[in-house]
């Protein structure tokens, strides 16, 4: 029996992984710094004074609801 190996050459350097890695949590808090931005606005366009458990509650909502799309 004959084992290919030559998906190993296709495999990503250690240094490739680190910087896909690093990109994807940039890309991810990117994300959440934009949202969290949207949602300071949307508090001071509706006079939101501050944060209690359901304007937490409506926050998780709507995130899900994008995360969903």
């Amino acid at each position: 029996m004959v084992l290919d190996l030559s998906y190993l050459a296709e495999q990503p350097s250690e240094a490739q992984e680190k910087a896909l890695q690093a990109a994807i949590t940039k890309a991810c808090l990117d994300s959440i710094v934009q949202y969290l931005t949207e949602v300071a606005d949307t508090m001071v366009a509706n006079n939101i004074p501050a944060l209690n458990e359901p304007t937490i509650r409506a926050m998780i909502s709507e995130l899900q609801t994008k995360v969903l799309q």
